[in-house]
This record gives structure tokens, sequence and C-alpha cells, in this order.
């Protein structure tokens, strides 16, 4: 699979034009975007409207109560990261048909750590997710028109990505202390 005019850099042969997926309405945002969407609708929906659902909130909250309740543990463990891979599998197909038009390293560029702040953003949630990742999204887009016209250095993206997990972590922290200060004070 490796094509041999690379170099030394491994790559898989191009794929040709009329194989790679397209731009939605003739723009740079491709066919993933309706991807994504689908796959959070059908996670919400799993998440939310079945009882393989409610186990899998149960295990992911407590895997000690979900086992004294007698929930097949090993079983949802096992198919929740299916599902999760089965997902990463498909975003990488779309990142190599629709983005990059091979399979290289440069695959790697730090989604997952992106994907953990959307996440934590989204407070877990698959429809808040759909929103987030288009904010996020849009902000590291538009990080090199920033950088070019602020005169900004290259990772003023990740610094800003960076800053706003830490900010996310900070209010994890004091959610629900600041009430319970005031209220405590209120009464002295």
């Amino acid at each position: 699979m490796r094509d041999p005019q690379s170099l030394n850099f491994p790559a898989t042969h191009a794929i040709a034009q009329s194989h790679q997926l397209g731009g939605l309405f003739h723009s740079r945002v491709h066919i993933g975007l309706v991807f994504g969407i689908l796959a959070c609708l059908l996670s919400w929906f799993l998440l939310e409207r079945t009882t393989w659902g409610m186990k899998v909130k149960i295990a992911g909250g407590n895997a000690r109560a979900a086992a004294l309740v007698g929930l097949p543990l090993g079983a949802l463990i096992l198919t929740a990261s299916f599902l999760g891979g089965a997902c990463a599998g498909l975003a990488g197909m779309v990142e190599v048909a629709a983005v990059q038009g091979r399979a290289s390293q440069a695959i790697a560029a730090g989604y997952g750590y992106v994907g953990i702040l959307v996440a934590f953003l989204a407070r877990q949630s698959p429809l808040r997710i759909i929103v987030v990742s288009i904010l996020l999204g849009a902000v590291v887009a538009s990080g090199g028109a920033l950088q070019r016209d602020l005169n900004l250095p290259d990772a003023t993206v990740a610094v800003f990505e960076g800053i706003t997990f830490l900010m996310v972590l900070a209010s994890e922290t004091l959610y629900g202390r600041v009430a319970a200060w005031r209220s405590a004070h209120a009464a002295a």
C-alpha cells in the first residue's frame, strides 16, 4: 500500500479525485459534517431512549454499583468500546477520503485532545456535542487567518484550547461551591 513516490515518508497511493468525498454546497465543508451529526443523533437515541443506554450510563457512572445490580459489565464495556472505535474509524475514513486524499502520518493531528475538550464543554451530551464541535471547529479553522492577519504565533489556537480546558476544569471544581458559600455566609 506504500506509494513508492512518497520517498521516506510513509503514505499510501493518492485516492483518485473521482473517489474522494466532495464538499457540501460547493464549499470547503465536507460530508463528514453529516456523518458526525448522524453519529451524534444515533448516540443520543441509544443513550437516552434505550435500556442499553441506561445500563451504559450506570456502568460509566459507577462500575461497582453496576456489578452489584447484576449488569453485564464486560459486555457493556466491549459494546461501547466497539461503537466508539467504529465512530473513530468512520472519522478516520472521512479524514483520508475528504481532506488528506491519502493515508499518511499527517493524519495524527491531535484530534483526540480537541475531542476531549468538546466532550467536557458539551457535558457528555451527544446533542450538545453538535453545537460545541461546530463552534470549536470554527475557532480552529479560523486560527490560520487570525495568525496571519494579527501576526500571532502558530501556537495561538492551541493556547486558546488549553485556556478553555482549564476554565472548564475550574468551573467543574467551583460548581455548586459558590452557592453553598453564599448561603452559608448569608445565614451568618
